[in-house]
């Protein structure tokens, strides 16, 4: 089975730019954060929507997330492809983690609207070590993996024309990572589904 490396910056084997049509349905492994971090979350949203005059919609709570790992965008949600990954995510041995998200900016997206993003930038090995097993198991199932072995951990917020410059949040965000989920995503639609979700037991 051949194998399909991912573009950090492509939400699966379609560029973004193509998703706007047939390839509408995303999978991906990601973490939601707690009750309490995605309010704290959506707090600090607010506060940037007023500061900087930012007027895109903050995104909803249920749909928050920190992505892992894309698995690709498809015309219709492929079962080969889901089987294929939960059997990838069963295999999976990492210990809870703390992740703290302690900077807010603008990910630029040209020929877009940026996302405005909270994100933290310092080298977390509990992620790391749950992100590489992710791909290391998508890599041998033949599956599509992220390229690249940087990973800067962060929830889009809202999108807007405006950019925000880096900026260190005074409270960060942060709580402690129990579990990883797969997720279905519809491009356009702030809907997810989650497919399964994994413990982190060790």
């Amino acid at each position: 089975m051949p194998h399909f490396p991912l573009d950090p910056n492509s939400a699966g084997p379609q560029k973004k730019s193509n998703l706007v049509g047939e390839f509408h349905d995303r999978i991906f492994f990601a973490l939601r954060p707690t009750i309490e971090a995605a309010s704290e979350a959506l707090d600090i949203a607010q506060v940037y929507r007023n500061g900087h005059s930012l007027t895109g919609p903050s995104r909803p709570n249920a749909v928050l997330h920190v992505t892992l790992n894309g698995i690709g965008a498809y015309r219709r949600l492929p079962d080969d492809i889901v089987f294929s990954a939960e059997q990838v995510a069963a295999t999976v041995r990492a210990q809870p983690f703390e992740i703290v998200l302690d900077e807010a900016m603008s990910f630029k997206h040209p020929g877009q609207p940026q996302a405005f993003v909270i994100c933290g930038r310092q080298e977390n090995e509990g992620l790391l070590d749950l992100r590489n097993q992710i791909q290391e198991g998508l890599y041998e199932a033949g599956l599509p993996y992220n390229v690249g072995g940087h990973l800067t951990p962060h929830m889009t917020m809202l999108y807007d024309r405006k950019t925000v410059l880096p900026e260190k949040l005074d409270r960060p965000v942060r709580w402690t990572v129990q579990e990883f989920l797969l997720i279905h995503s519809i491009y356009g639609k702030s809907e997810h589904r989650v497919i399964n979700r994994w413990p982190l037991i060790g």
